[in-house]
């Protein structure tokens, strides 16, 4: 005869087993990208002009059949925003984000093609203000770029430091940037790149309000899920270097450049 004593203990038992294999279950029904890194790759120029942030067509185009020969595999912001929210989704294999900041014409006349060339995707942060101007890429190039998989984000109006503004500007910056691009694109714009990587609390406190729902710095590393949103970490490239997966490496680490 089982007593009481006994009868208790056994029920504890069977929910405790009960409850730890399904907390075991449920763990391993939890994305691996939960625990994965993304490398953000950031660009500025791509042509022949002089300046340590202008990459060549030529050294572009190898590092991104480099990067394909290795397995990486450029991701829709979309599917990054989702990484970052809930972190359940199903990545592919050394899934990557690059991207382009200050919106020059030459990331219309020599990234894009090359991108498209090589089957991948890039999000550009285009400073609104500047659209359309010498040098800068105009509403008709980057409504072009949209319909061939790109995507944009604002990297302001004015490319001011946010971090050094009073609210009322930095609030204008993020406003007017987001309302103009999403007016040519005709799709909403959910990301920002701080120019010069500057920002506050007050910069991180308006975008919120505004509808981003992720902000890029210019600070070295990798992004995680466990990482806040809006001061995300990117790996920056420059035309001194010369081995591009061993610069995803190093800075991808927080290394300096």
């Amino acid at each position: 005869m089982v007593t009481r004593r006994e009868f208790v203990k056994l029920c504890l038992s069977t929910v405790i087993a009960t409850g730890f294999s399904e907390l075991l279950e449920d763990l391993s029904t939890i994305s691996e990208a939960s625990y994965r890194e993304i490398p953000v790759l950031l660009y500025h120029r791509i042509g022949y002009t002089n300046g340590y942030l202008t990459i060549t067509p030529e050294k572009f185009a190898a590092d991104m059949q480099i990067l394909t020969d290795y397995g990486y595999h450029t991701i829709p912001l979309s599917l990054f925003e989702k990484f970052l929210i809930d972190g359940n989704v199903e990545l592919p294999e050394r899934p990557m984000l690059i991207t382009f900041d200050d919106g020059y014409a030459d990331n219309y006349e020599y990234a894009f093609p090359i991108l498209q060339k090589q089957q991948m995707t890039a999000v550009f942060y285009i400073i609104a203000g500047l659209l359309g101007q010498q040098d800068r890429v105009s509403a008709e190039h980057i409504r072009a770029m949209a319909g061939g998989g790109m995507q944009f984000g604002s990297h302001t109006m004015t490319h001011r430091a946010l971090g050094e503004l009073p609210e009322s500007e930095i609030r204008d910056e993020l406003q007017t940037s987001k309302n103009i691009l999403e007016n040519v694109l005709s799709s909403d714009i959910r990301t920002i790149a701080y120019p010069r990587g500057s920002y506050n609390q007050e910069t991180l406190r308006i975008a919120k309000e505004l509808g981003y729902v992720g902000g890029l710095t210019t600070r070295n590393g990798k992004c995680t899920r466990q990482a806040d949103h809006f001061v995300l970490n990117r790996i920056p490239l420059f035309s001194y270097d010369q081995d591009i997966l061993a610069v995803i490496a190093r800075r991808g680490r927080g290394e300096p450049a």
